[in-house]
């Protein structure tokens, strides 16, 4: 008998145990549970990575905001300004400030405050102006926070990249398997119909063969019937000639006084008789002389 094709690794007992439904294999409990937490998995990774695309947007906002910010700033340095420019508005200083979230990319141009009628004879004592190491400090921020963001937006594009390629190997192992189960449970079901198959034959030629074994006997039994009605139909005119016989045999013994046996002495005779075919073996006790003397005086033989 032909043996069942092996399955893919550890699963190819997988569907050993299933339930057969319409002729279709049922899968075990244990690829309904992988699949879930197979697709369970790929959920998490997917909300994973539209919160990196949430973060990722964001962070483009925020590099956005710097680069208004930053150009904004450079407008502001080159507005001119009469005098010794007091009242000028500089990042660091009450106006706008580096990273603020109200910054919009169509805002106002910075107004200059209105000019007062009497201007300080010194610039450089005018509180409001921001100083050089205040502007590099800011300067500085800003470069540490656009580095910082860049780094960071690397490492999610890296991540994201990781992810993508282990979506895509996941998604072609799962492709893979789920083409190699489906030749298995195709090659299983073929393999079962053609044992079927076999059974089905097989079955069929038993009952050919008991027929044929019945038809035979029937032959036998009907020739056995017609041997034991000829070999009646043969023996039935020795039977009578025999009981002929038997009455013969007791008349004589009547006619010369002798005992007459009782009908059944004659059974042994009878079944000599059978087993002899009709060829009896007589067992009386007439001499020959006496037969003689019998058969003389009565002047006739009375035998048939």
């Amino acid at each position: 008998m032909a043996q069942p094709p092996a399955g893919n690794g550890s699963n190819g007992s997988l569907y050993s145990n299933g339930a057969a439904v319409n002729g279709s294999i049922m899968p075990s409990a244990g690829h309904y549970a992988d699949m879930q937490t197979l697709m369970q998995s790929m959920e998490t990774l997917s909300g994973w990575l539209q919160q990196n695309r949430e973060e990722w947007a964001s962070l483009q906002e925020g590099l956005a905001r710097v680069e208004r910010v930053q150009a904004q700033n450079e407008h502001i340095s080159r507005v001119p300004h009469p005098g010794s420019g007091a009242g000028m508005m500089f990042p660091g200083g009450d106006g706008l400030v580096n990273g603020d979230t109200h910054t919009d990319t169509h805002a106002a141009p910075p107004q200059l405050p209105a000019t007062p009628a009497e201007q300080p004879e010194d610039p450089d004592l005018d509180p409001n102006r921001p100083t050089l190491t205040t502007l590099q400090s800011a300067l500085s921020a800003s470069h540490s926070r656009i580095s910082s963001l860049e780094s960071q937006l690397r490492q999610y594009e890296t991540l994201q990249t990781l992810y993508e390629s282990t979506l895509s190997d996941a998604t072609d192992r799962i492709r893979q398997y789920c083409f190699e189960q489906q030749n298995y449970i195709i090659s299983l079901h073929r393999h079962y119909t053609t044992l079927l198959q076999q059974s089905r034959e097989e079955l069929v030629d038993a009952q050919l063969v008991h027929q044929g074994w019945q038809e035979g006997l029937q032959r036998l039994s009907g020739l056995v019937r017609e041997a034991y009605g000829a070999r009646e139909e043969e023996r039935r005119p020795w039977v009578g000639r025999v009981k002929g016989l038997k009455e013969e045999n007791r008349r004589l013994r009547a006619m010369v006084g002798w005992e007459v046996g009782p009908d059944g002495d004659s059974d042994e005779e009878e079944e000599e008789g059978r087993d002899g075919y009709g060829m009896v073996k007589t067992r009386g006790r007439l001499s020959g002389g006496s037969l003689e003397a019998v058969r003389g005086g009565d002047g006739s033989s009375m035998a048939r």
